[in-house]
């Protein structure tokens, strides 16, 4: 016991951790509960007496006896007497009283959250009169410093800003994880149990969390939309309250909002959180004046007689003796990927076989707010993520001497190295004159055009989802939904889970696209379009454009990946979403060159499960895979007579489904709804079932021939017989003229029925 006690790892939250210290291993035997009872009733006479002393009517105490703030166990207890404004001692300055064993402390304490230690006046007494003399001559420095501060939250209404219409109603600010109840119930321990986190400290989960729950009334929150745009500003006006009745975002507090206008600052400036400090007040400030100079008078009235807090702990620190620096991963022993933003790693400074490693200096030079590019090396070779290091070097007793870092960002569009070699102004850089190695230093410059590289290569991603507007979506209230009943369309989504490959085949006219788009929208549940990529194939059509080739740069040639690969590794990145690839006109294009490798990596059981290398990969390069979560829709026309079958190695890996022509209920429904009169939908409804029956008998042509009813979705009930008389002239005529070319007469009888 004592050894697993011992080795027990000191980065987990955990009483074992303490227990290595014969102290807190005796403690519960020592602390029983007689001695806990008579404990409180001591410190709440304390409090009691000192809010009369000091005439604390407006405050609130935070104690913490002898079990500790972690119920571990110390050698004294403590008192924090602070506003009521402040919804926590941590961020607030205090009235504070330590009593120890040996000697009583008192004096102004900043909250830890405060990161103020140039305002700690604690002091030794030994008596209780001195320290209520010293409080008392503390209390108007602690309520002038309190009514001074001002922290500066950005908050996320939601992806991509989609509750902030409500929120903004609503004078709130509101988030999620509905399955938690009261916030105020949950201690750090309790909240990390009940999400399953197991490092609380390190948490960036429970960190948000925290944060929305303890801010502070009159705190200012930027409300901001991705990681460039803010999207308005107002004041806390009220404490952290849940409200159980609301279907979604239970977890509210009130807000006077007092701008509502979306602003670009057209490069990174929030972090990817839900609830967290900013930095950038300053930049948002200026940015707001000078889209609109009337808001300099709100933020004049905002800020006066106030001061921004110095930087909370938990942010990157910046300051001019900040090192940057490249940290090689890896990918065969650990990948970055598999840890989560705000999680804590370690790195060794000697490599297995106890060596130090290359230029061993730096780590020796590594320390606390610095910046680490984070790479994955051979077969991998992209920058992954942007780390900050929370120790310098170190002994662990597990893992030996090591550097600590948190990980402050995942790059979710990864800039690869080919990207990183062609950017001016790296060409110095030591990373790339010799990349043998752990860890590299970066110069200011250096790290400043990496991190543009990566802020412009993702805001250009978060600008093509901004353009989306996602809404719930719901095939039977769908009021544009295709002529399909729910149970065809049931049958579709099966089709394509269990295969994962589908072709929509029919005649011309019948929706294959759109029943395509219809497909993946139902399956997702919303309407993102952003996880739907769609391409058409042709004969000039190569594996070079659609998964990986060679094409000519700057200075030579370069390995180009096509837009498939592309969109399987935007897939890879987020494995809980589904991604839809639509290849429409998929029998035009040469089947076999175009999917080159593809052809055994589409099917449903190798999906995720194998990988090979792709033509023009390097032999260190990364294999390729086709993840679980991507889908293929292809579509086909079976009235094209210039197509040869589809291929048989292709045609076993997809599931073949028959669209039809549908002028049935549903299709007169539509055009009903489009002011149409109902003997004119009888009419043409039934002259196009006629011809259809003619063209399905005909030996030559088919089922595959018919005529679709979308020739007659765009509907214009102005003038119907003009309207159909156009689509019949223009559309119907020249399709018919093709499937009889060699009965021009026949032509000209069918056209005449269908306009007589």
């Amino acid at each position: 016991m004592r050894i697993i006690i011992k080795n027990y790892p000191q980065k987990k939250k955990s009483p074992f951790v303490n227990w290595q210290r014969n102290y807190c291993i005796f403690f519960p035997f020592i602390y029983t509960n007689p001695i806990k009872n008579e404990t409180s009733s001591a410190l709440d006479k304390v409090v009691d007496g000192l809010e009369k002393e000091l005439r604390l009517k407006n405050y609130k105490s935070h104690i913490v006896d002898f079990n500790g703030p972690q119920n571990y166990g110390t050698s004294y207890c403590w008192i924090a007497g602070f506003p009521e404004s402040k919804i926590s001692h941590r961020k607030a300055y205090q009235l504070f009283l330590k009593i120890g064993a040996e000697k009583i402390e008192a004096g102004i304490l900043a909250g830890w959250d405060i990161n103020d230690k140039a305002s700690n006046t604690l002091e030794d007494f030994n008596t209780i009169e001195e320290v209520i003399e010293k409080l008392k001559t503390s209390k108007q420095t602690v309520e002038k410093k309190n009514n001074a501060l001002i922290s500066y939250w950005k908050f996320a209404p939601g992806e991509n800003g989609i509750y902030w219409d409500e929120f903004y109603k609503e004078n709130i600010i509101a988030i999620g994880w509905d399955d938690l109840t009261d916030l105020k119930t949950y201690t750090t321990e309790t909240l990390a149990e009940d999400l399953g986190v197991e490092d609380s400290d390190n948490s960036n989960q429970i960190w948000n969390i925290e944060n929305f729950r303890d801010a502070s009334i009159g705190d200012v929150v930027i409300a901001n939309k991705g990681k460039s745009k803010a999207l308005g500003i107002g004041v806390i006006t009220g404490e952290y309250e849940f409200k159980p009745e609301r279907k979604e975002n239970k977890h509210i507090r009130k807000v006077k909002w007092l701008i509502n206008q979306l602003v670009d600052f057209e490069k990174t400036i929030f972090r990817p959180d839900t609830f967290t400090p900013t930095l950038k007040w300053s930049s948002i400030k200026e940015k707001y004046i000078q889209s609109n100079p009337a808001f300099e008078r709100i933020f004049s009235d905002l800020e006066t007689g106030k001061e921004i807090l110095p930087p909370p702990k938990a942010l990157p620190k910046d300051s001019e003796s900040q090192n940057f620096w490249w940290l090689n991963a890896n990918p065969k022993i650990w990948r970055i990927d598999s840890y989560e933003l705000g999680d804590i790693q370690s790195y060794t400074s000697h490599n297995d076989k106890g060596n130090k490693r290359r230029i061993y200096k730096y780590f020796e030079e590594a320390k606390p707010g610095d910046l680490v590019i984070g790479y994955e090396s051979t077969p991998v070779k992209q920058i992954k993520a942007i780390f900050e290091i929370t120790e310098g070097l170190h002994i662990d007793d597990n893992e030996g001497e090591i550097i600590n870092f948190e990980i402050k960002e995942i790059v979710k569009d990864p800039i690869s190295w080919d990207e990183l070699k062609e950017t001016k102004g790296l060409e110095n850089c030591e990373v790339f004159i010799n990349n043998q190695g752990s860890l590299f230093s970066l110069t200011p410059d250096e790290f400043d055009i990496i991190r543009d590289l990566i802020d412009e290569k993702n805001i250009v991603t978060e600008k093509e989802i901004e353009k989306v507007e996602i809404k719930q979506y719901s095939f039977s209230s769908d009021p544009d939904k295709p002529f399909l009943e729910e149970q065809e369309i049931a049958e579709i989504i099966h089709s394509l889970e269990v295969k994962k490959n589908i072709v929509l085949q029919g005649p011309p006219g019948v929706g294959k696209t759109f029943v395509a788009k219809k497909i993946a929208y139902e399956m997702m549940k919303n309407t993102d379009d952003t996880k739907i990529r769609m391409i058409q194939f042709h004969q000039s059509y190569a594996y070079e454009d659609f998964i990986q080739g060679i094409r000519p740069s700057e200075k030579s040639f370069k390995v180009k990946n096509g837009i498939f690969y592309e969109f399987c590794k935007k897939a890879e990145l987020e494995p809980d979403q589904k991604f839809f690839f639509i290849i429409d006109e998929i029998n035009r294009g040469n089947l076999s060159k175009i999917f080159g490798e593809l052809m055994m990596l589409i099917e449903s059981d190798k999906r995720g499960k194998y990988s090979v290398p792709l033509t023009y990969s390097d032999k260190d390069d990364a294999l390729f895979s086709v993840p679980e979560n991507l889908y293929l829709i292809g579509t086909m026309n079976t009235a094209d007579r210039s197509l040869a079958i589809v291929d048989y190695a292709l045609r076993r890996r997809f599931r073949f489904i028959t669209l039809e022509p549908n002028f049935n209920n549903r299709f007169k429904d539509f055009l009903n709804s489009k002011g149409f009169s109902k003997d004119f939908i009888q009419e043409i409804s039934s002259k196009l079932k006629l011809l259809n029956d003619k063209i399905k008998s005909d030996k030559n042509l088919g089922a595959g021939f018919l005529i679709g009813h979308s020739f007659f979705c765009n509907a214009n009930s102005e003038n119907e017989r003009k309207w159909f008389e156009n689509i019949v002239k223009f559309e119907i005529s020249p399709l018919l003229e093709e499937y009889w070319f060699d009965d021009s007469e026949k032509v000209k009888n069918e056209i005449d029925l269908l306009l007589s």
